[in-house]
């Protein structure tokens, strides 16, 4: 039987996907497109006990995702909607609210699908599924994520290039490694949206 799909991703995954800041992506999901959701310990809201998987009012949280200037490491949410439900609850215990950094925000991936859809973004065909590539891109995207998120943009595109490549030559199982060109091609538009420039 295969895996089921995946049923979250985080914000900075899908930042490396579409080739845009993560402040983007959590404009986009303040802004309603999107719904961001995390897992959470108990917590009271009035006589209400809510834990587990929960909604999250993204427009509070997006001192985590600045555009200019540093953004916060952590955020108090204050307020939360548990799944199947409509309606916001305050959390009134613990009273300063619960504090969450931005890697716990997920979105979830029915609204996702829905605006990649609704907007023809690029998406990897299903009938790629189980097949072969010769260069894994999936887990160096995994991997550059992380980088990116833990270790800041380099300076330049070609210290970016040279990073990718490098961890390809660590990671090539085939020992096949891409040449320069074709990362410096991959990376292009994520590279002109890490430094703010038009993607076009």
């Amino acid at each position: 039987m295969p895996l089921p799909p995946v049923a979250f991703f985080s914000i900075y995954e899908i930042a490396v996907r579409w080739g845009c800041p993560p402040a983007d992506v959590a404009g986009w999901a303040a802004a309603g497109h999107l719904h961001v959701v995390a897992g959470i310990p108990p917590v009271l809201c009035g006589d209400e006990t809510v834990a587990g998987m929960v909604r999250v009012p993204m427009a509070e949280l997006m001192g985590m995702f600045r555009r200019m200037g540093p953004s916060d490491d952590q955020a108090r949410l204050k307020r939360v909607m548990p799944l199947g439900s409509k309606t916001w609850l305050k959390i009134t215990d613990p009273a300063e609210g619960l504090l969450v950094r931005s890697s716990d925000l997920l979105l979830d991936s029915g609204t996702l699908q829905a605006f990649e859809e609704e907007r023809d973004l690029l998406r990897r065909p299903a009938s790629t599924i189980g097949a072969s590539p010769r260069y894994d891109w999936d887990a160096m995207y995994a991997w550059l994520t992380w980088f990116l998120f833990e270790k800041g943009v380099p300076d330049t595109q070609t210290a970016l290039v040279t990073l990718v490549q490098d961890w390809f030559v660590q990671n090539s199982k085939s020992g096949e490694v891409p040449d320069e060109s074709t990362i410096r091609k991959r990376l292009s538009s994520l590279w002109r949206r890490l430094r703010g420039e038009d993607a076009a």
